[in-house]
């Protein structure tokens, strides 16, 4: 199988297995809330808290597991892709010791301040951030090992058995119930991984490759950090200038882009691998010309598909579930189009962090976080609503993106590349969007008429198939599909006898 096929075989394997564990984790979500009520849902909320920036102690050590373990493995130097396992493993594991026991040590000391719900739950998560820590780095190795399709199966099975333990446990035992279904569900993924694959773990610890480590991950861990303040700022504007029913109207929109946003994320996981192991086998950025070619130009002709499906569909389907969310629909289709510009960023910023630029991403961040404040502010100022702010949050999208683009094309692309890999990506956009709203003006009322849905549908795929078809054409989509999903047929009788 060539190293293409293998990309996208892996990459179509696990966004699949990762829809499916989105919408398992969506259903476990709805029955938690329902079970837990909204007060002990505020203190899971509140405990959470501590879980989600617990991961930020490892200083962006752990951001190397997707770095220097395919690194080493591509050079062929599989002794230090081992003892950089190791040093990882040992380093993360050490700060979530000592958030725990940050943790207890809180929870006895202030006992008396604390409710009941809480004190509990604060030695509950002692446990929590050891646990989530081993079964996080466990996953986070099946990928850097590109154990792709054993890393899908073991998130859609993970999501299933946490699905269960809390749907039984939370019922029966409410808040306490809950947090032991979480910590039996990461025992369940540490013994299932090491069932499939161990990967023999040896405590060590190097200050010197720990130093380099924390050079490299960083600024990937601060990026990270203002990527998730930037999906925050208009939420916070919103509940602050806006006030609550708009952002709960507003939550839909968010809902809708952040979906789309799994599925370049998710095809990413297995990107960003790859990328650093071609890079080690030649030590030079040229050697990456073509997956970043190829994976932009996927990116271009596949996101108007989804971007397509969820304009027509989600409106028609909206208004017979969610009726009183309607005014949410304007909102959603400007945000949506962003989702266009979030999955294109992706393979330049893998880009960027394999030839050790990552440090550039820190700023163009900073200003994308200061550009979305302004542009939010001067929306809201300017009596435009929640179609203001979403249409704001896309163009900044769309600014950061082509910063980074530019930035990443410099060590790779001549200028007669450079600007014309933009204007064709551009140009996808401007066609996308023209014929999103065309066919809105052309077929009206097809919020209340599924056959008018389809009709817009069928007629996007009809003028966008040059590009599906060209896709097609470059990267072999259909047949690797077909090789891997569809089983061949058995060799004739005679074949056999001879054999």
């Amino acid at each position: 199988m060539t190293k293409k096929n293998e990309i996208i075989k892996d990459a179509s394997i696990y966004l699949a297995l990762s829809i499916v564990t989105q919408l398992i984790t969506l259903i476990a979500g709805l029955l938690t809330r329902r079970f837990l009520g909204p007060t002990q849902m505020g203190a899971w909320s509140l405990l959470q808290v501590i879980l989600n920036y617990s991961s930020y102690s490892t200083f962006g050590v752990s951001e190397s597991i997707s770095r220097e373990v395919p690194y080493y493995r591509g050079k062929g130097d599989l002794k230090t892709a081992d003892q950089m396992k190791n040093i990882i493993f040992s380093f993360s594991l050490l700060t979530a010791a000592l958030i725990s026991l940050g943790a207890l040590v809180y929870a006895l000391v202030y006992q008396s301040r604390l409710s009941e719900v809480m004190f509990y739950g604060l030695l509950f998560i002692g446990g929590l951030v050891i646990l989530q820590r081993i079964s996080n780095l466990s996953i986070a190795f099946l990928r850097g090992y590109k154990l792709f399709t054993l890393a899908g199966k073991q998130m859609v099975l993970s999501s299933i058995v946490n699905g269960i333990l809390v749907a039984i446990l939370s019922y029966k035992f409410r808040m306490y119930g809950f947090m032991l279904a979480m910590c039996l569900s990461f025992v369940f993924n540490i013994i299932c991984i090491r069932c499939y694959y161990s990967f023999h773990f040896r405590f060590d610890l190097n200050w010197k490759i720990l130093w380099g480590m924390v050079c490299y991950g960083f600024p990937l861990m601060i990026t990270g950090f203002l990527g998730t303040l930037f999906l925050s700022i208009d939420k916070i504007m919103i509940a602050k200038f806006l006030g609550l029913r708009e952002l709960g109207i507003y939550s839909l929109a968010i809902l809708a882009y952040t979906y789309i946003g799994t599925i370049p994320t998710a095809v990413g996981v297995v990107l960003m691998p790859n990328f650093h192991e071609r890079y080690g086998e030649t030590e030079k950025a040229d050697a990456l010309k073509g997956y970043l070619m190829k994976s932009s130009l996927a990116f271009s002709d596949l996101m108007p598909l989804l971007i397509a499906g969820v304009w027509f569909f989600a409106p028609y389907f909206s208004r017979i579930i969610l009726p009183d969310f309607l005014e949410s629909i304007a909102p959603m289709k400007a945000l949506i189009l962003g989702s266009y510009f979030l999955a294109l960023i992706n393979p330049f910023n893998y880009f960027m962090a394999v030839i050790r630029k990552q440090a550039f991403m820190v700023p163009i961040m900073l200003v994308a976080c200061g550009l979305a404040f302004v542009s939010n502010y001067l929306a809201i100022k300017g009596h435009t609503g929640i179609i203001g702010v979403s249409i704001a949050t896309t163009i900044v999208q769309f600014v950061e993106f082509a910063t980074t683009y530019w930035i990443a094309s410099s060590y790779i692309f001549n200028r007669r590349e450079t600007i014309g890999h933009f204007a064709l990506l551009f140009i996808k956009f401007v066609l996308l969007t023209g014929l999103l709203f065309a066919l809105d003006r052309l077929i009206p009322g097809s919020e209340q008429n599924l056959w008018k849905v389809l009709l817009q549908f069928g007629i996007f795929l009809l003028i966008y198939s040059p590009f599906l078809i060209k896709l097609n054409k470059e990267l072999d989509l259909l047949k690797v599909f077909k090789n891997k999903f569809i089983p061949k047929p058995p060799p004739p009788q005679e074949e056999l006898l001879e054999n």
